[in-house]
């Protein structure tokens, strides 16, 4: 090979090195974005879980002064 083919390569073999380098920070930076997203949805998953467990179990903070009233008398 000729110098100047070894000078071609070389700069055709950074341009790749230089676009993948590109190319891995645009994934990074969709991956922090897509984990973002997902501790998000995981947070509202967690609030939903626990307002439907108040909706399904309410508590009714009368009923058991009451019975301890009840039960002391």
């Amino acid at each position: 090979m000729t110098t100047e083919a070894n000078t071609e390569m070389i700069s055709e073999l950074t341009k790749t090195v230089s676009n993948l380098q590109r190319d891995v920070e645009s994934l990074k930076e969709d991956k922090d974005y897509l984990y973002r997203k997902l501790e998000k949805a995981y947070d509202d998953r967690i609030q939903l879980r626990a307002e439907n467990q108040k909706l399904k179990n309410p508590v009714n903070h009368n009923n058991e002064e009451e019975e301890c009233i009840a039960c002391s008398a």
